[in-house]
């Protein structure tokens, strides 16, 4: 594969239409990796910069921003991640940023397709970035001459070991669309395939993020402008969007943003083969100026719902920012429904990849971490990491007991997924172990808390994909839906304490329909 390396300030010029194919912002995830004694490899995929943390000590030695294996490997340390969607390769920024003596001092790149339901062990790797030298502390940038075919992960080998900071897949996301064209989705989605393709200002956050899963962390991943002092002044987004198509219900998302959100937006709409519309397209107003607030979310009923648009350019009036951006309609060709959307806003959320952080309120991932007590075991090859998950016997009269079972597990037929029931265990937490590493790529958590009656609290609802290296732990009494695996049978062995008394055990409690999107699943889809 022929690539050229360029300066880090020349990236957006060369590679600022692509996506990050690999970042957990968008789904992605670690998939396998030979060794990271002194840095987990789920750091090098983080949308944000590495940190520097002078001074910051962990278990194994000075606590470092990235993904770092043990020294003196004889051949060569290798981590494969699955890419957050599919998609087609431009470039990569494999970027060693803090490490200064202890980078990787070279790497190359494998790229594979593995179709749902396939074994990683069955797959067939194609090297699309030759072995490059990485020098220590800096951004190291490449382009490939050509896109690449479609991939779904991809193998970032380190030699012949040493550290990366972070791991950036720059490529064009190839969406998986329902077969059913009558089905309402996001337009704009990046998942979908849309993107931003032009911006007036980004001076705090770059405008693609708008466009990303989930309502993310804070207002750093959101899209945010400088301040403004001219009357009249307005900033835009122009986003090309997944496909042609229709738009009938916008949301804005303005989360975190609580006193730097917009005074007023406005959407419109064309339709063109350019990539970027051209300075006389004819733009056509969905959603005249509209007032919003701080930290919520707005739900606006589109106009013009009957013409095609391929673009939308969406305007904050004068300045400010917001989180998301959700256009949702049919694509050109599907059947337009019954308007205004009688079952919007849709009660839908994004699963965001499994973290401890993350999942706190709801209980415990089964994982080894350094935040656990360490100790050496096994003569010395083995640590052991204590105290993983809390396990609960509260039923009363002692009259829990113990069952240490296995739950085999079919994948889910249906994407995005719908749940309509949630289960609770009163007296017992339950642990879920999968025992199927490196046959599936995760499986589905969703869970919520209870409302003062003691009923799903719809309002904390969060769904997760969890990694087949992670656990699951349940604390007692919290809401959840029973197990879905995505893309493959799955063995779990799960911890449950339980009497004769069939309430005691489980209680079950049926809810409106929420909608789970798995960014990087798709059920029975094919690729």
């Amino acid at each position: 594969m022929v690539y050229k390396r360029i300066e880090y300030e020349d990236l957006k010029a060369n590679l600022g239409q692509y996506v990050d194919l690999a970042t957990s912002a968008m789904g992605g995830s670690i998939v396998a990796v030979t060794d990271e004694f002194f840095a987990p490899a789920t750091r090098m995929i983080s949308p944000t910069p590495a940190l520097h943390a002078p001074g910051k000590h962990c278990e194994t030695g000075h606590w470092m921003d990235g993904w770092e294996t043990k020294r003196h490997n004889r051949s060569y340390d290798w981590c494969i991640v699955k890419l957050g969607v599919s998609g087609s390769i431009r470039g990569f920024d494999i970027d060693t940023s803090w490490f200064t003596g202890n980078q990787a001092p070279a790497a190359s790149v494998d790229a594979a397709f593995i179709p749902e339901g396939g074994n990683i062990d069955d797959a067939q790797w194609v090297e699309i970035l030759p072995r490059v030298d990485l020098p220590p502390t800096c951004h190291n940038v490449f382009v490939l001459e050509k896109e690449t075919a479609v991939y779904t992960h991809v193998r970032i080998n380190n030699h012949p070991d040493g550290g990366i900071a972070r791991f950036r897949v720059y490529g064009q996301v190839t969406p998986q669309w329902s077969q059913n064209i009558n089905e309402v989705v996001d337009l704009a989605f990046v998942g979908n395939g849309g993107r931003v393709v032009y911006a007036t200002n980004e001076h705090y956050a770059p405008a693609n993020n708008v466009l990303l899963p989930g309502n993310g962390e804070n207002a750093d991943d959101g899209w945010q402008t400088k301040r403004s002092r001219i009357p009249g002044h307005s900033d835009q987004i122009v986003i090309k969007l997944g496909d042609k198509g229709h738009i009938f219900k916008i949301e804005l998302d303005t989360t975190h943003f609580k006193g730097n959100y917009p005074d007023k937006f406005k959407v419109e709409g064309t339709n063109t083969n350019n990539e970027i519309p051209s300075n006389d397209a004819e733009w056509t107003t969905i959603l005249t100026p509209s007032s919003t607030g701080p930290h919520s979310q707005f739900y606006f009923d589109a106009i013009h719902h009957d013409q095609v648009y391929s673009h939308a350019r969406v305007s904050i009036i004068p300045d400010g920012g917001f989180k998301r951006v959700r256009l949702y309609g049919i694509r050109q060709g599907g059947q337009i429904p019954s308007l205004p959307l009688s079952n919007f806003p849709f009660s839908s959320i994004i699963a965001e990849p499994l973290t401890a952080e993350k999942y706190a309120p709801f209980g415990e991932v089964i994982e080894a971490r350094q935040t656990n007590k360490v100790t050496s075991a096994n003569q010395g090859t083995a640590s052991k990491h204590h105290h993983v998950a809390k396990v609960t016997n509260a039923f009363p009269n002692n009259s829990g007991k113990v069952n240490l079972c296995v739950f085999r597990s079919a994948p889910t037929k249906q994407l995005p997924f719908v749940v309509k029931m949630f289960e609770r265990h009163p007296y017992s937490s339950q642990q879920f172990i999968p025992m199927t590493h490196g046959q599936t790529r995760g499986y589905l958590v969703v869970v919520c808390l209870n409302k003062e009656d003691g009923s799903p609290d719809l309002s904390t609802i969060r769904a997760f994909v969890a990694s087949p290296t992670q656990g699951i732990s349940y604390r007692q009494g919290v809401w959840h839906h029973p197990m879905v695996t995505l893309d493959g049978v799955t063995d779990f062995a799960c911890l449950v304490h339980e009497n004769d008394v069939d309430n005691d055990n489980c209680q079950e409690a049926y809810v409106d329909k929420v909608i789970v999107h798995v960014p990087g699943f798709h059920g029975n889809a094919k690729i």
